[in-house]
């Protein structure tokens, strides 16, 4: 597991800037950049609700990370193993609109 940290505070997943999710998934099959990634487990928050997480229990800052962006150096047979992570995109209304922010490129451009 990852330590996560998510700035996508848009999301219905979001607890301070913790995911509540015990996984997500990072996109970007074919990312050379950070630009190329998304969290495809986005989901965005709702006008007549606060969030999922208001539903039972507090968000941990360890979460498992099932990685498709298979050029970066922290996917390790579609998992991520960095110790860290940071998603992006604070104002994201699509997944689209997010990025894995820890992407690094294992191959040369």
């Amino acid at each position: 597991m990852s330590y996560l940290r998510c700035n996508v505070r848009t999301c219905s997943n979001n607890q301070n800037d913790l995911c509540i999710r015990e996984g997500i998934r990072v996109d970007g099959p074919a990312a050379d950049t950070k630009d190329d990634t998304c969290c495809c487990s986005f989901t965005q928050r709702g006008e007549n609700y606060s969030n999922v997480v208001a539903r039972n229990s507090a968000a941990q800052p360890e979460t498992d990370i099932r990685c498709d962006a298979v050029n970066c150096t922290y996917n390790k047979e579609f998992k991520c193993i960095a110790p860290s992570v940071d998603i992006s995109g604070s104002a994201a209304s699509a997944s689209r609109e997010t990025r894995c922010s820890t992407f690094d490129c294992k191959k040369t451009l």
